[in-house]
């Protein structure tokens, strides 16, 4: 039996020292000219964002930095494109000098934070994040830079540490022209805090620039394989849920598809048209067009009539089990040893090939039921005769044949039950493969025509799952109302307690109790705005009057403001029912402290007021520091939580813990500031919210996976080039 011709090229000879040299160095030139191209936007978006800040931050210090670093960047704008373009020529110059001349690039070995000062570590931690979020969001450029790259310099394959285009060169140039654009310490700092991903310079088209200028070199290896090799075991979930798409990938897969489909068949067949079956829709042809599809053909393609009617007849038996099982075991390569000799030509044989293993990844594939699978088998004879018929079943993920195999693929992860027969769906679904297999004979449009019902009949679902979850969808909006309410309460607290002028059970009665009284205000001041001024007045006098009182007139103030400050702070605690003994304590302290401002003496001497100064200004470096630690223990850099925050409404979980709702729930709803989750089944029932952190522990834990619904048909694709073992 012929099979598929999927032989690779023939390796070349590794390059030499000097070629590599060339070759990498000819890719710095590219990349300048695309990072000049967005260089006046990033500016834009930079100034934007200082601007923003200036405007917005509860700190004077930071709004003055913020306001002249926009300034400065506002008018000398020219300047700092240059340094931004010189910075990172000038990396990209060093890094590919030292991957030509080493064998492996050291990692940065972990920091000792104790032997750095507080903003050396803040920047190291700054540029180590937003780098990572950049691999995450550039992840597939990046693998096929690898991998390009890596063949370059015969080290296949390289790791991103070793790429000397990563993002982290460009994240370091980035922030070393601005140090160098504005000396100002205080900016620095305030710079590489603002510089998020969505801010930065867009590296995907730099990325896919670098990449193309590779492939102009003749430098295409097969991505299939190394693809999955690239991938880290923990990063497998979140990779396998992006669509392989045959057509975004290298185009070496396309050289692949037109190897098997060019020449022309037609005339190596020497039929009479008398004796074959004329198809005049679209055709293949021996000119393919630089996409990769076929054109329409000028000539009619012809399939021979007696094979053809053959498949015809087998199509009419496929609802009989007994076909039906048959059909799973390969049946489709028997049917090029059914045919009468010289019916087929070698590009239906390799049509026939390219389609088995097409439905063997289709039936391999644990995702999908078994009973749909049966359903889908059925499809095989009409997809082969659409396939003999019309070649952009392979090129063209639109194809309405291809797109019906999808359909019903990816609406097999709805399914929440091991028994689907009594599903509405399942019915639907096999009532479209029955229509199919009775009405389709040449007309195409069949198969668009059953996707257009499958589509509307999940969307009619679709639309009362969202009616059915409206009740769970507004109690997850009071709670995250909540939950952004206490954030705003504890850095209302915190920005006063951190200046380190706040006493020491007062810092432990704002953070335990007086938070959930901001919190309160917060969630109700678009109704009562009047509620958060006087929450927060209240606490400005609080800490107010333990401060020191060094003349008659501010003892005089704080005698007379008293009176109506106890009031109102003992108003908001009796309105949170605060009616612990630690209250009695707390007053007790309070009037002891204000007694002794009270006797204290009016003029200190020099050297205590130094002493005061010194001990208020450690304890407020040793709270920041103290804060950034805690920050870097409690919240690390995680890829989970990076996938929870990229998670769509839409997508398909199944979760797998005895203790929690098990099976496969839909992602129905998120909340806008995605701290909340809701999950239901496919007609809205069984909801169920998880908050941000509870979701990221299941990922982590291996209890939820994400199900991959995407083109099952453009990963067999991939799968069925892959080049055979040798």
């Amino acid at each position: 039996m012929d099979t598929i011709p999927l032989h690779p090229p023939v390796k070349k000879g590794e390059f030499s020292s000097s070629t590599r040299l060339l070759i990498l160095q000819g890719l710095i030139p590219v990349t300048a000219h695309l990072v000049s191209s967005q260089l006046e936007a990033f500016s834009e978006r930079l100034a934007e964002a200082l601007f923003k800040l200036s405007d917005q931050t509860l700190r004077p210090e930071e709004a003055t930095s913020s306001f002249n670093a926009f300034q400065l960047l506002k008018r000398n704008n020219t300047s700092f494109y240059r340094l931004v373009a010189g910075q990172i020529n000038a990396a990209l110059t060093k890094e590919v000098s030292l991957i030509n001349a080493k064998k492996k690039i050291k990692k940065e070995e972990k920091q000792d934070f104790s032997l750095v000062t507080f903003d050396e570590m803040e920047s190291k931690v700054l540029i180590r994040n937003l780098s990572q979020a950049l691999e995450v969001n550039n992840s597939e450029p990046l693998v096929a830079l690898n991998i390009r790259i890596g063949k370059v310099l015969n080290r296949t394959p390289i790791d991103v540490s070793q790429n000397p285009f990563r993002p982290e060169i460009f994240v370091r140039a980035v922030y070393q022209a601005w140090m160098e654009f504005d000396p100002t310490p205080e900016s620095h700092q305030l710079v590489l805090r603002l510089l998020q991903p969505n801010l930065f310079l867009k590296l995907q088209p730099i990325l896919d620039g670098v990449n193309e200028a590779l492939i102009a070199r003749g430098i295409m290896p097969d991505l299939s394989d190394a693809y999955r090799s690239k991938v880290k075991p923990k990063q497998k979930r979140s990779d396998s849920m992006r669509s392989e798409n045959i057509s975004n990938l290298d185009p070496y897969l396309h050289d692949k598809l037109r190897s098997i489909f060019s020449g022309n068949p037609i005339a190596a067949s020497q039929h009479r048209v008398g004796d074959s079956l004329q198809w005049s829709g679209k055709g293949y042809a021996s000119d393919i067009s630089g996409n990769g599809s076929y054109s329409a053909s000028a000539e009619s393609i012809l399939v021979d009539r007696q094979f053809f009617d053959y498949l015809s007849s087998i199509q009419h038996l496929v609802q009989t089990n007994e076909v039906t099982q048959a059909l799973k075991q390969s049946a489709l390569r028997q049917l090029s040893q059914q045919a009468a000799p010289d019916s087929l030509t070698p590009v239906d044989q390799s049509t026939i090939e390219l389609l088995a293993r097409i439905f063997d990844f289709v039936f391999n594939d644990a995702s999908i039921p078994e009973d749909v699978k049966t359903l889908i088998a059925q499809l095989q004879i009409p997809t082969l005769k659409v396939a003999l018929l019309d070649k952009d079943f392979f090129f063209k993920e639109s194809h309405p044949a291809r797109a019906l195999i999808d359909a019903l693929a990816k609406s097999s992860v709805l399914f929440n039950t091991e028994s689907h027969t009594e599903d509405p769906l399942y019915q639907m679904i096999e009532g479209i493969v029955d229509r199919v297999q009775q009405e389709f004979d040449e007309q195409i449009d069949l198969f668009s025509d059953v996707v257009a019902d499958l589509e509307a009949f999940l969307k009619e679902e679709e639309e009362k799952a969202q009616e059915a979850i409206s009740q769970p969808v507004a109690e997850a909006l009071k709670q995250e109302k909540m939950r952004v309410a206490k954030e705003f309460a504890v850095h209302d607290v915190a920005i006063r307690v951190d200046t380190g002028e706040v006493a020491g059970f007062l810092e432990a009665f704002l953070l335990e109790q007086w938070v959930g009284i901001l919190t309160i205000a917060h969630s109700v001041k678009d109704r009562k705005p009047q509620a958060l001024e006087n929450a927060l007045k209240t606490m400005d006098d609080l800490i107010w009057s333990l401060k020191s009182k060094n003349n008659a007139e501010e003892r005089k103030l704080l005698i007379t403001k008293l009176p109506a400050m106890l009031s109102l702070l003992n108003a908001w605690l009796n309105a949170i029912k605060w009616d612990d003994p630690e209250r009695v304590v707390f007053f007790s302290k309070l009037a002891e402290r204000h007694a002794a401002i009270a006797r204290a003496p009016l003029e200190f001497s020099p050297r205590r007021q130094l002493e005061i100064a010194v001990n208020i200004a450690q304890r407020a470096s040793n709270r920041r520091l103290d804060r950034h630690v805690q920050d870097q223990i409690t919240q690390p850099a995680d890829e989970w939580s990076e996938l929870v925050n990229l998670l769509d409404r839409g997508i398909w979980l199944e979760f797998s813990d005895e203790n929690d709702p098990a099976g496969r729930y839909k992602l129905a709803w998120v909340s806008p500031k995605r701290t909340r989750y809701i999950f239901t089944n496919r007609q809205g029932q069984d909801a169920f919210s998880l908050s941000g952190e509870e979701l990221t522990t299941k990922f982590r834990d291996g209890i939820a996976t994400q199900i991959v619904a995407d083109s099952v048909v453009d990963r067999a694709l991939v799968e069925a080039l892959r080049d055979p073992p040798s």
